[in-house]
């Protein structure tokens, strides 16, 4: 029954059984309705848990397949990491050619990360902005004859060691990094991350629930800073 005609029955049906009160004839006939059973019901037990955790859950992640030696595997991670930035703490250079400047071009493969064959494109470690090249730029000089760097032993300044500092034995790692421009932590211990860096809990959804930022970063901040000039006891106000 299509939907126009079971409307119209379903408008019909008050003026006929009130037509048969009129005459007398309502008790004496059993009307039987047409074809108008509801649509089925949902399975309250589905309904009660959506209503419970309205928040979709997604679907958890493979584990990472860990390398058997993980120190060396996170030594090299670190070492290809800083391959890729002139200091510790600068934007990584693009280490392939680039054809054109639009934002959707980079997003095709860093927007999620992505994988192909042996190569790895990590996914964007920052909210989008709209002008990549602004931060990063190509590793392979085209504009400028190639120059040799003069010998020098400057080594730059590395990353810590792995996982930073527990404040009691058992208790997951600090941060041994800041987070400015770094809110995706799966850009570098995701899947697509360097594979000494992943983690074996990729399916937890919020790292910084259990892992918090190292101290120093706040004592090095102007604020820490001048508060502790301020006071410098450390007592506390009232």
């Amino acid at each position: 029954m299509n939907p126009t005609t079971r409307r119209r029955l379903t408008a019909a049906l008050p003026l006929a059984w009130a037509s048969l009160a009129g005459a007398g004839l309502a008790g004496s006939l059993i009307v039987n309705p047409p074809d108008l059973d509801p649509a089925p019901r949902a399975d309250p037990q589905e309904s009660r848990r959506w209503v419970s955790n309205p928040v979709p859950r997604p679907a958890p992640l493979a584990p990472p397949v860990l390398t058997p030696d993980r120190a060396a595997a996170f030594s090299e991670s670190l070492e290809a990491r800083a391959g890729l930035r002139a200091y510790e703490g600068a934007p990584p250079v693009i280490p392939h050619a680039i054809k054109d400047l639009d934002l959707r071009t980079c997003r095709t493969c860093h927007a999620t990360g992505l994988r192909t064959g042996d190569q790895l494109a990590h996914a964007v470690s920052h909210t989008h902005l709209a002008n990549c090249t602004q931060c990063h730029v190509e590793a392979a000089n085209h504009q400028f004859a190639p120059v040799h760097d003069p010998a020098n032993s400057f080594a730059g300044i590395r990353p810590q060691a792995a996982g930073g500092f527990r404040a009691l034995s058992g208790s997951p790692p600090n941060i041994p990094h800041t987070t400015f421009m770094r809110t995706n932590c799966a850009s570098c211990h995701g899947p697509h991350g360097y594979p000494g860096l992943q983690p074996d809990h990729l399916d937890r959804l919020n790292c910084v629930q259990c892992h918090a930022l190292n101290a120093e970063f706040d004592q090095l901040s102007p604020a820490f800073n001048a508060s502790a000039r301020e006071n410098p006891t450390g007592e506390q106000r009232r």
